[in-house]
């Protein structure tokens, strides 16, 4: 489901092929969502799935862990 931010964001700029746009609130909040669901696991992201640096910075900062 497309967030007003990611609308907007479209809305705004048109890129000129594909491209992926992502909402960090959304990460933010589904990792939270995560770690309540699980809260005696230590949670890995995926580096391969998507390395872009603001996320990894995000799931950092949150204290996820990486599998590289």
């Amino acid at each position: 489901m497309a967030t007003q931010r990611i609308l907007d964001f479209l809305a705004t700029r048109r890129p000129n092929g594909p491209c992926l746009v992502v909402d960090l609130d959304v990460v933010r909040d589904n990792f939270r969502a995560f770690e309540k669901a699980l809260p005696d696991s230590k949670i890995y992201y995926a580096v391969k799935a998507n390395p872009a640096l603001e996320i990894l910075r995000l799931l950092a900062a949150m204290g996820s862990s990486f599998d590289t």
